[in-house]
């Protein structure tokens, strides 16, 4: 075992030949490096689903950015806003559907709920800055945590959001901050069932799942092959559940060396 309870991606070998069937991914600063989805590692993508992958995406990213990736990228489904939806391709006809967790009508409560709160939030915290893509997100209000200039000034407006009663999560650029009880884990656990009458438990040894950071941290957790890019490491004092394995590279560096670790099992 390595530093901090991870071993290096080196160490990763299973010689189950076919073992691997699904790969769950975040997409920020994993598959993304500074906010660019760079060649490298699109292809990489490409040369797993061509190995017969599945590739489920699980991000905090927006509706939008889900609905492009699903359109764009080979992956069978895409998990967004931190589990409230997912989206898949029907198979009749490869329309794109989505699976809400909730209702239409509480959908329309949620909308005008985040406009309030955005107005609320600038009254009170005017330094905040929300995400640029915060115009196609469904459910949640994505603060960027680089306009948080300080720890205190991070716990001052979790607490302002959590005493409106919404839930919080944090990736690596974001706070997000919605009303609901899901999270990346229990919507692919749901996905899983729907799309596939497959239990999570019964395929764990069956999946991979790469990330980077606090809001993954139940997929590392309950997946028995975890992995971590190599700036999870700023996040480790954080994390209580660490990925098993860790690249030696950062962001999508970092899953081209997963992704060829993968393909050499496989």
């Amino acid at each position: 075992m390595g530093l901090h309870g991870m071993s290096p991606l080196s160490e990763f070998h299973l010689p189950e030949t076919g073992q691997f069937r699904y790969i769950f991914t975040d997409v920020d600063d994993t598959i993304t490096t500074h906010g660019a989805s760079l060649p490298q590692t699109y292809q990489a993508i490409c040369d797993l689903s061509d190995l017969g992958y599945k590739i489920i995406p699980v991000t905090g990213g927006p509706a939008g950015w889900c609905d492009c990736i699903l359109r764009m990228w080979p992956v069978c489904a895409v998990i967004g806003e931190s589990g409230a939806f997912y989206m898949f391709k029907d198979t009749n006809n490869q329309q794109i559907r989505t699976r809400h967790l909730t209702p239409q009508a509480m959908r329309q409560k949620y909308s005008l709920g985040i406009t309030e709160l955005k107005q609320d939030i600038f009254n009170s915290f005017p330094h905040i800055r929300l995400a640029s893509d915060q115009f196609c997100r469904l459910y949640d209000l994505a603060i960027e945590l680089s306009s948080l200039t300080s720890e205190t000034q991070l716990n001052e407006i979790k607490v302002f959001l959590e005493n409106r009663g919404l839930t919080i999560k944090t990736s690596s650029i974001h706070l997000n901050a919605f009303w609901g009880d899901w999270d990346k884990l229990s919507t692919t656990k749901l996905m899983a069932q729907e799309l596939w009458n497959k239990k999570l438990e019964e395929i764990n040894d069956h999946c991979l799942f790469i990330g980077d950071s606090l809001n993954d941290e139940p997929m590392f957790a309950f997946f028995n092959h975890s992995f971590g890019v190599a700036n999870v490491a700023a996040h480790l004092g954080k994390l209580k559940h660490k990925p098993k394995w860790v690249t030696p590279s950062v962001g999508g560096g970092g899953f081209v060396e997963f992704a060829k670790a993968v393909s050499r099992v496989r």
